[in-house]
């Protein structure tokens, strides 16, 4: 029997599990090979019941991950057998996991008395699996490097070497490739010996009445903050730079009787590049725009997401059917938020965030010399300007990662980081700036030609538009120092003795910039994070 836990224990357990997901991404970050992974946080941990439905998640990680894996381990479930003590499953397929071939999703059941009680989870980018590496030149899938189905990770304790040996005989890194994995699995046995722990010391036999409570608190504040929206339908389009052309993201969100439905109908059709994105995906970062704004101080899980439907008909640059090619998914997912925003925007005016650079721009570059390298590393640009403050400078929203630090990337790829510093006049004006942007400036230490993917630089065209009369925040710029311009999402090589010289977007802005506080423009000026020029003529300050 399952110990009776009061309301006050229940709510203990749940933060508990948070805490258990905590220690799992933590042991995930601690034993990670790949920098993107160790020193970005590029990664998501959760713990589910019996049944599969995701009942904690870690604050550490990202929404592009999390939410997919809520639904992830069910579909990995339906496609493994009896599971015994010492079994994990893995996978990487984009259309059951987190959008593209270098997120791995693995599974691990927790065992109680010879019964499963539940399943601890986790993900990760692998840096490199094979096919063309980090470019959106694939045709297909199937160029993009190797799909695992969902197998066995490990089988009663023993490791699947043939699965690794398939994997780090595709990878140009096979050592790191083969240690990230391996770190999945870590950070998930770390996650069962908490949770068991935790269930020992509140005399738990299974999961399904704390399952219960979290998921009947959870409906019932989403569904109680979503009916402090107005109801109705709201239409909303927004256009990126794609990569042959220009893509348009389209949304109608109803609202109504505390739910939100979405349709992404009317959106660009797939394109024979890979920036297409997975269903799966595009719905994790629509809902996460939802719920950033309606219901934030509700924890992720099963039930709070079952109160957003995000849908789409199949064959969308949103709702990409295999094979299409998806390696820099997130150019399109993250920009997903953004759309969202602009529906609730109509529904709560004055209320939303103006348009963030949703610029998770990844900086891919590669040995084109004698010396063999991959360096994956990200720049951030400028969050969208809030109602009542400024937006946050070099940020990954909507993501949750950082950046790799300069230090870090230079001990692991020889490279020389000659500059990263705020990009001057980048945040768009109002009455509260959008966030700034970040100029980067990077060499070879080896006097040798870089290889560089272009995949994820986007917003190129135009910057972030601005909201209640707020600018636009200024577009991203990528050159060499040849004076050649990086105009698409294509391969381009960096010659020896030039430098890569980038600038990722600014955030919009929010509300007339001739109101924004004189103290405020003043301290932007001695911080350098504007010029005189728009002190003077944005900001009217003589």
């Amino acid at each position: 029997m399952t110990a009776t836990l009061d309301i006050v224990a229940q709510n203990v357990v749940w933060n508990r599990l948070i805490s258990v997901c905590e220690e799992q991404a933590n042991a995930l970050i601690r034993a990670a090979f790949g920098a993107i992974v160790r020193e970005a946080g590029d990664l998501s941990a959760g713990v589910f019941n019996a049944e599969g439905d995701m009942i904690a998640q870690a604050v550490t990680g990202t929404p592009g991950h999390v939410n997919t894996m809520a639904a992830s381990v069910r579909a990995m479930l339906k496609r493994s057998g009896d599971l015994r003590p010492g079994d994990v499953l893995v996978t990487n397929d984009p259309w059951l996991g987190a959008g593209h071939i270098f997120d791995f999703v693995v599974a691990t059941p927790a065992f109680l008395n010879g019964t499963i009680i539940g399943y601890l989870a986790s993900t990760s980018h692998i840096v490199d699996v094979g096919g063309r590496g980090w470019s959106a030149e694939g045709k297909s899938v199937f160029e993009e490097g190797v799909t695992i189905p969902v197998m066995l990770l490990r089988r009663g304790g023993e490791l699947n070497e043939d699965l690794l040996s398939i994997v780090t005989a595709n990878s140009r890194v096979p050592h790191e490739a083969r240690g990230d994995i391996l770190s999945l699995l870590i950070s998930n046995d770390t996650g069962v010996t908490q949770l068991l722990d935790l269930m020992a010391e509140y005399d738990l036999t299974d999961l399904s009445d704390v399952s219960r409570f979290i998921f009947e608190r959870s409906a019932t504040g989403s569904r109680e903050a979503l009916m402090k929206a107005p109801a109705g339908t709201y239409v909303n389009k927004l256009t990126l730079d794609g990569y042959d052309a220009p893509i348009e993201l389209c949304a109608r969100m109803t609202i109504g009787d505390g739910h939100v439905d979405v349709d992404l109908a009317g959106s660009t059709p797939a394109v024979n590049r890979g920036i297409n994105c997975p269903l799966n995906y595009s719905a994790a970062y629509a809902a996460f725009g939802i719920r950033a704004l309606l219901t934030p101080d509700i924890p992720n899980n099963k039930a709070s997401l079952e109160a957003i439907s995000i849908t789409a008909p199949p064959g969308l640059v949103v709702s990409a059917e295999r094979p299409s090619p998806v390696t820099a998914r997130h150019v399109i997912g993250q920009a997903l938020p953004d759309l969202m925003l602009g529906c609730l925007e109509q529904a709560l005016p004055g209320q939303v965030l103006a348009e963030s650079s949703g610029a998770l721009w990844t900086l891919s570059l590669s040995g084109a010399g004698p010396t063999e390298f991959t360096s994956l590393n990200v720049a951030l640009g400028g969050m969208g300007a809030r109602p009542t403050v400024d937006g946050l400078s070099t940020t990954a929203f909507p993501s949750g990662v950082g950046a790799v630090p300069v230090e870090a990337a230079e001990i692991a790829a020889p490279l020389i980081y000659h500059s990263k510093e705020y990009a001057v006049d980048t945040g768009g004006a109002g009455t509260f700036r959008g966030g700034l942007a970040q100029r980067i400036e990077i060499g070879s230490r080896l006097d040798e030609d870089l290889s560089l993917s272009a995949a994820a630089f986007e917003r190129l065209t135009a910057g972030p538009a601005g909201r209640a009369g707020g600018r636009a925040g200024a577009p991203g710029r990528v050159t060499i120092s040849d004076g050649t311009k990086i105009k698409d999402k294509g391969l381009y090589t960096i010659p020896a003795g030039e430098r890569l010289i980038l600038q990722t977007p600014g955030g919009g802005g929010f509300g007339d910039p001739a109101k924004r506080d004189r103290d405020a423009v003043d301290r932007d000026l001695s911080e350098g994070l504007i010029s005189h020029e728009a002190a003077k003529t944005l900001y009217k300050r003589t």
